[in-house]
């Protein structure tokens, strides 16, 4: 009994087998008659009609877009309001069109270009300055600008000098060093030091100065009975009044004669002994100097 009913379930179940078998490959010959596409209208193919004009993919014949007979016009506020609206939308309908009910035509049709004006738009203004505080800053600017071109007083472009040094065990006494700057026409003024003017008396520019080789560098004329110096410095600075080389043979008669007055010696701006050569190269220097000035005026 147990083996008639197993042979029937597997006669069943072989039948069952077959049939889903049978319905599996006729549900594939149907499917495969049938080319569906994913743009496919199903509703119109169902229908069993074909629109007019579109091939089996669903794709119809390009339209033109052409401008209506008729528009309404706008003026005023509202159409320039408008106009930057619809400038997108414009350029879209101006936009190159093909004319024609199949896609083998040979001459597209091109629409003209829509006309239309751009809003004019004022320029966006990011100061924090009104028109009026930037007018008046346009204004106030070279004021500002001209203190800045001021020059300042040009420095001496060469300094020039000469020191007197007398030996260690001797020294010059304040009335006898007095006495002999009166005497080469020197005269006390400014930065408590010695300066020698165009005129011997004392007046007109300053051709060169004199002042103390030591500390504190200047000379104190109420205590000049006091004073005792080694040495003394002489000094010009160019441009100055005046010829320059007349002006150098001036200081440098007066270094020598203070030399001479107190038994020391004459030395160049590196403190060495001055000679010839160094003379020469001071001279050379002021001629050098003056040609530049022609040069740069």
């Amino acid at each position: 009994m147990a083996d008639e009913l197993r042979l029937i379930f597997i006669i069943i179940g072989a039948l069952v087998l077959g049939a889903l078998l049978l319905h599996g490959l006729w549900t594939v010959r149907k499917n495969a008659g049938q080319v569906k596409h994913r743009y496919f209208d199903e509703t119109s193919a169902e229908g069993g009609e074909k629109p007019e004009g579109f091939d089996d993919l669903g794709v119809g014949p390009v339209r033109v877009v052409k401008k209506a007979a008729t528009e309404p016009q706008v003026s005023g506020a509202a159409a320039t309001s408008s106009k930057g609206a619809n400038v997108a939308p414009a350029r879209a309908a101006a936009a190159p069109v093909v004319s024609s009910t199949s896609r083998d035509a040979a001459v597209p049709e091109i629409q003209n270009e829509l006309p239309f004006d751009e809003p004019a738009q004022s320029p966006l203004n990011f100061s924090a300055l009104s028109d009026e505080d930037r007018s008046q800053d346009a204004f106030s600017e070279p004021d500002t600008a001209e203190p800045e071109q001021q020059s300042a007083p040009a420095e001496p472009a060469e300094v020039l000098i000469l020191y007197v040094l007398l030996p260690e065990h001797k020294d010059m006494k304040g009335p006898d060093l007095l006495s002999a700057l009166l005497t080469l026409g020197f005269k006390y003024g400014d930065m408590d030091i010695f300066h020698r003017h165009q005129d011997s008396a004392g007046a007109g520019a300053v051709l060169f100065s004199l002042a103390n080789m030591f500390n504190p560098g200047t000379f104190e004329l109420d205590n000049i009975d006091k004073l005792s110096t080694r040495g003394v410095s002489l000094f010009m600075t160019l441009p100055g009044p005046g010829e320059p080389l007349q002006n150098f043979n001036l200081m440098h008669n007066a270094a020598k004669k203070l030399a001479e007055e107190f038994g020391g010696q004459v030395l160049d701006g590196q403190r060495s002994v001055l000679t010839v050569q160094t003379v020469r190269h001071y001279v050379d220097k002021i001629r050098e100097f003056q040609r530049q000035q022609l040069i740069h005026g």
